[in-house]
């Protein structure tokens, strides 16, 4: 019963997190009011840091929970690195206001395909976040995998006593 109540917090906070994720300008602003900085005194002033920031935190999850797994080091740097360029986007500063973008119609469309990029990629990650809590870290191991090009997923394996990865010399390499 712990567990459970552990693991439905676990997702409330993750929510919360990608709820200021949703809409960082309005979350840059809305902790600048509240802490009483002004625009002119503040060290920084964009809603990109919590962008940053939430991009990095995601990737670094990722990474996390791909090594509890016996994936190799670099498979899971690369799906780091391919769920961080999607969170990049779910955390873009785009507003949905279609009134804002009228002005300019020349980049109209290309706006408006980042904002369903945006709005996909959120509920994508949020439900990689609630199948983790829900079914445990096997998500991970069908996460797709954009980079296959760069590395072989049946040429390296995990060593489990030193934890290394290693080259499966039953392949020969062409």
């Amino acid at each position: 019963m712990i567990e459970i109540i552990f693991r439905l917090l676990n997702i409330l906070l993750w929510y919360f997190f990608f709820a200021l994720g949703a809409s960082p300008e309005d979350t840059f602003n809305f902790l600048r009011v509240i802490s009483g900085v002004t625009v002119w005194k503040a060290m920084v002033n964009s809603p990109w840091v919590i962008t940053f920031m939430l991009t990095v935190y995601y990737m670094y999850f990722i990474y996390c929970r791909c090594k509890e797994l016996p994936l190799s080091r670099l498979e899971s740097i690369m799906k780091a690195v391919q769920i961080g360029l999607m969170a990049f986007v779910a955390f873009l500063p785009l507003r949905p206001d279609f009134d804002l973008y009228k002005n300019i119609p020349q980049y109209q469309n290309i706006i408006y395909v980042l904002l369903s990029m945006k709005v996909f990629f959120w509920l994508f990650l949020l439900t990689i976040v609630v199948f983790y809590y829900l079914n445990g870290n096997s998500i991970f191991k069908r996460l797709p995998d954009l980079f296959v090009d760069f590395y072989s997923r049946n040429r390296w394996t995990m060593d489990e006593k030193t934890e290394e990865t290693i080259e499966d010399s039953s392949e020969t390499t062409k």
